[in-house]
């Protein structure tokens, strides 16, 4: 299902995502538009539940939810919160994306490129080549083939932007075990590794009525 609730959502379709000049530009506008219009990012938040596409595409992790804001073809707008104790391991992505803070902050690790790694790096061996705070109204586009970490403080929300997959799976270097993780898109997954990830329609309105709350769009009713 394709529901624009921008204009900008729909430029998002004229980007070029191999190219992270285009994707920071094309992308930007969209972000502004949710951080900046609180109707805006209501109205999105309060559409999920009821939107048979969004719906199941929104999942909870550990440490983090992901709601998805909008969606058409292989682009994805989404919301990201983290929860206290967030941090990944280095990994590069299926896809190329933008993403902008809204609240909160988190470290940004970059190590280079995916040509250097493979299944048999370690990863406790790796230096970063940038390391940065990640702070509200910050935003960057990072090519897929890009290995990096974000270590989040709990509460930080953030927006991001995916373009379309260039590849089936994805790479994770495990850094306790210096050993690697494969991970494949939701096409390549099973029944119970997709409801495993899946939120309920429970957690979905939990992390919809937090999310109000953070960014102060919550009613007098939801405190």
């Amino acid at each position: 299902m394709i529901t624009t609730a921008h204009r900008t959502f729909a430029d998002l379709r004229d980007i070029d995502w191999n190219d992270t000049g285009s994707i920071v530009t094309g992308c930007q506008p969209a972000y502004d538009a949710i951080t900046q219009d609180p109707d805006l990012f209501t109205a999105l938040l309060r559409r999920i539940p009821d939107d048979p596409a969004l719906a199941p595409m929104c999942e909870r992790y550990d440490f983090m939810d992901k709601l998805v804001l909008y969606a058409d073809g292989g682009i994805r707008v989404r919301l990201h919160l983290y929860r206290s104790g967030y941090f990944d391991r280095p990994h590069h992505h299926r896809w190329p994306f933008f993403s902008g803070i809204y609240r909160g902050q988190y470290l940004h690790r970059i190590f280079g490129a995916d040509t250097d790694f493979d299944e048999h790096t370690d990863a406790r061996t790796l230096k970063p080549i940038m390391e940065r705070i990640e702070r509200p109204g910050s935003s960057y586009a990072l090519h897929h083939t890009t290995v990096h970490t974000v270590q989040a403080d709990a509460d930080t929300i953030s927006i991001l932007v995916r373009g379309p997959a260039t590849r089936d799976s994805f790479l994770i270097l495990d850094t306790d075990s210096g050993k690697s993780l494969r991970v494949f898109g939701a096409a390549q997954e099973t029944p119970e590794q997709r409801a495993a990830k899946q939120m309920t329609p429970s957690q979905l309105t939990d992390t919809i009525v937090r999310v109000r709350q953070l960014t102060g769009l919550a009613t007098s009713q939801e405190h």
